[in-house]
C-alpha cells in the first residue's frame, strides 16, 4: 500500500487524470518523495518533498531540476548544473505523464503498460543508471 498524505484544498481538482500530461499541480510531490528526492534529502518516502517549488499560482516544479545548486551545491560544482538538471529530468520521469493516482483514481492501464515498457527499455535503463551516478546514488537506489 502506498503512503497517504494530505494536499492543500483544491489541488486534487487540478490534478490531471492518470496518464495525462503533467500540468505541474504538485500533488505527487506534496504526498511522497520520488527516489531522487529520497536520495538527496534522506528523509524517507513520505512528503512533501523539500525540493517542491511553486513557480506560479497553482503550478509547481522540481527544485532539483530548476536549481540543483540550491540543494546540492558541492555536486553542482563538481558535476555541473546543466548535467544535474538533465539527470533530474530523467530520474523524475519528465515527459512521461501523470503517474500519480489518489483516492481510488482509475488506473490508465494502456498508459501504465507503455510506461513500464519504456522504463524497462535498455536505453532508458542505461540513461537512468548514468543519471543516478551523476547524483551519487547507487544504480539500485
Amino acid at each position: 500500500m502506498k503512503p497517504g498524505g494530505l494536499v492543500p484544498h483544491g489541488v486534487m481538482q487540478r490534478k490531471p487524470p492518470h496518464g495525462d500530461p503533467c500540468n505541474g499541480c504538485g500533488a505527487c510531490c506534496m504526498v511522497t518523495r520520488c527516489p531522487l528526492g529520497q536520495h538527496v534529502f534522506g528523509l524517507g518516502e513520505i512528503g512533501p518533498c523539500p525540493a517542491l517549488t511553486q513557480v506560479r499560482e497553482h503550478e509547481y516544479a522540481c527544485g532539483l531540476v530548476l536549481d540543483p545548486a540550491r540543494f546540492a551545491p558541492g555536486r553542482a560544482l563538481t558535476k555541473g548544473v546543466g548535467a544535474l538538471r538533465r539527470a533530474s529530468l530523467q530520474l523524475i520521469g519528465s515527459g512521461d505523464g501523470c503517474d500519480a493516482r489518489f483516492n481510488g483514481e482509475w488506473r490508465n492501464v494502456p498508459y501504465a503498460d507503455a510506461l513500464d515498457a519504456a522504463c524497462a527499455a535498455p536505453a532508458r535503463v542505461k540513461a537512468s543508471r548514468r543519471a543516478k551516478q551523476l547524483w551519487g546514488a547507487k544504480p539500485t537506489d
